[in-house]
């Protein structure tokens, strides 16, 4: 896993930053707990992550940068986070393991081809219809984590 910090403390800074300069409907929440996420990748051996919602990267490149094998494909609905994302895989040398999928999620999910070895739910907008694509897409043994389980 990239242990390099400042990667991960600067892309968290520059997402706080967006959020607070365009203010309340800003759909950019850069979580603290992404390298937590990272460091489960690595520890369960995850090849293939699907992450829905990226915002500008912040969560996709640590999870991307768990193990230099890992493969992330992204959806993110709104196209200047989605350019702001790609910029950013680019510059951490990351953007040959990182596909970004633009558009809304619900258009892409039941074409996909699972197994995913993590399901990372972060854009919660539609999650109670994106179940059922969800649970399909997790492999078995597989993680599927979302911010919107609770309602």
């Amino acid at each position: 896993m990239n242990t390099d910090e400042h990667v991960y403390q600067d892309l968290f800074d520059r997402s706080l930053l967006h959020q607070t300069e365009h203010g309340d409907g800003c759909t950019v929440f850069p979580t603290p707990q992404a390298p937590l996420w990272a460091m489960m990748v690595a520890a369960l051996s995850v090849t293939r992550v699907l992450e829905i919602g990226c915002g500008i990267g912040y969560q996709t490149a640590c999870l991307a940068s768990a193990a230099p094998d890992v493969l992330v494909e992204t959806i993110e609905n709104d196209p200047l986070h989605a350019d702001l994302a790609q910029a950013e895989f680019e510059r951490l040398g990351l953007s040959n393991r990182i596909t970004i999928l633009r558009g809304d999620a619900e258009s892409f999910l039941p074409d996909l081809d699972g197994p995913y070895g993590l399901v990372m739910e972060d854009a919660g907008i539609d999650y109670d219809r994106w179940l059922p694509d969800l649970t399909r897409l997790t492999g078995r043994g597989g993680l599927l984590i979302t911010s919107q389980l609770a309602g």
